[in-house]
């Protein structure tokens, strides 16, 4: 482990998983491709997203903050997922979806996550295969941050199995768990590693393999298919 930044994301995630700072951990990770990346920066953009949308929230009754949180993040904020240039490696660093306001499933609803937290909901992320997912915690409704907060009915859910090749799945209930911290960074990093091996970039492919390695300790497996 010789590279500071493996050095830096394994002092961020060798903690409790509940304890472990998602925005800085993955934008330990856009270290990547962005070797300079000034963290703290970056943090402080997502931090003035959630007290803009906070200040936004204030009055909305409990039943209806899903709706107004939805109308701030892909409305006010403009983040959205980014349909026509869905492989672009920009779209798996943080930095570069904070900026861009686009990103894959996982990105954009890390996004939607941290905001939401931010305006104290509570959101957890959902590893549906192929295309990240996040559920409320409190009322249950599962959303597709990627299609702008839509939310998805077990037809929907099918639909996007049966692209993943998983056609006539009865029981919905093991492709909608809510999924770790820890797997959440893995699914990310199997992102990354996919891109880097497809364009043959093998030293980035190596420094993503000792990300990986760094996340191991603790952490639950997920299957290497399950991206975006």
């Amino acid at each position: 482990m010789s590279d500071n930044r493996v050095r830096l994301f394994s002092d961020l995630v060798s903690r409790a998983d509940s304890e472990i700072c998602m925005p800085a951990a993955a934008l330990a990770i856009a270290r990547v491709g962005y070797p300079d990346l000034e963290i703290d920066s970056c943090l402080d953009k997502l931090d003035e997203m959630g007290r803009r949308a906070a200040v936004s929230l204030r009055g909305v009754a409990l039943e209806e903050e899903v709706v107004a949180l939805g109308e701030i993040v892909f409305g006010e904020l403009g983040f959205s997922g980014d349909r026509e240039n869905y492989y672009d490696p920009r779209n798996s660093f943080l930095n570069e979806v904070l900026d861009r306001r686009r990103g894959i499933p996982i990105t954009i609803s890390l996004v939607y996550i941290e905001i939401a937290a931010l305006c104290g909901i509570g959101v957890s992320g959902v590893g549906f295969p192929g295309h990240f997912l996040v559920r409320h915690d409190v009322d249950g409704a599962l959303l597709d941050p990627f299609n702008k907060g839509a939310r998805i009915d077990d037809d929907a859910c099918r639909k996007l199995l049966d692209m993943q090749g998983l056609r006539e799945v009865e029981d919905l209930t093991p492709y909608l768990q809510v999924v770790s911290r820890r797997q959440m960074l893995e699914r990310m990093l199997n992102n990354l590693g996919r891109h880097y091996a497809e364009v043959r970039d093998s030293q980035k492919l190596a420094l993503v393999s000792e990300f990986a390695e760094a996340l191991k300790p603790g952490s639950d497996q997920e299957s290497p298919g399950l991206v975006h």
